[in-house]
């Protein structure tokens, strides 16, 4: 087998899921994928040996996945709009800590995870999959989709900030966390007991 493919093929079941959790369309995946190898192979001479294979060929998953989510053309007003913004600013920010790493919970959770996702951008769910499934560090991420370390921070914490407010009642329905009483102010329990005592 050709060296270079067998390189797709040691990673080929972590750049199918990249693709099915990345399209809009999971019927499309079988042909996004199908695509990006054959533009990875047909544009070989442009790997460098000896550098991050990996990150090359993310680079061209993620684009083959861009174009795929512009072809389905959702019929949904865009996430960063600002009427979506700000219905996001109002919901108020679950108190739960369990959900500050989406990613373990991502592993215990059904189509609801995916209903979440498909809630964030495309750069957002983009930078979330290689940083918590795929492990890849910002830098890795930066030169993969080609844009600031400082973007990706942002994409990040954007996209598990919406992520969180979307998870934690499913959650906490489902038992995968729980959320504790809230403990009282020191401050109030020391007023009510003075106001026993007199």
């Amino acid at each position: 087998m050709d060296e270079f493919l067998e390189k797709i093929e040691k990673h080929r079941s972590e750049f199918y899921r990249f693709v099915l959790r990345n399209v809009w369309d999971s019927g499309v995946s079988e042909d996004v994928f199908s695509q990006a190898v054959l533009a990875a192979y047909e544009n070989r001479h442009k790997y460098t040996p000896g550098t991050n294979f990996r990150a090359w060929m993310f680079r061209i998953l993620m684009n083959k996945c861009f174009v795929a989510n512009r072809e389905t053309a959702r019929a949904f007003e865009p996430l960063d709009s600002p009427a979506v913004a700000q219905a996001l600013a109002a919901q108020p920010e679950p108190r739960i800590a369990a959900l500050e790493n989406p990613a373990a919970v991502l592993e215990q959770c059904g189509d609801e995870v995916f209903r979440a996702f498909r809630g964030l951008s495309t750069a957002q769910r983009t930078c979330i999959l290689l940083r918590g499934v795929e492990r890849f560090s910002y830098q890795e991420i930066a030169e993969i989709m080609e844009i600031p370390v400082g973007t990706v921070m942002t994409h990040l914490a954007r996209g598990r900030k919406k992520l969180r407010q979307e998870l934690a009642d499913y959650a906490k329905e489902t038992g995968i966390i729980r959320e504790f009483p809230r403990l009282r102010q020191r401050e109030e329990s020391a007023k009510e007991n003075e106001g026993k005592g007199s």
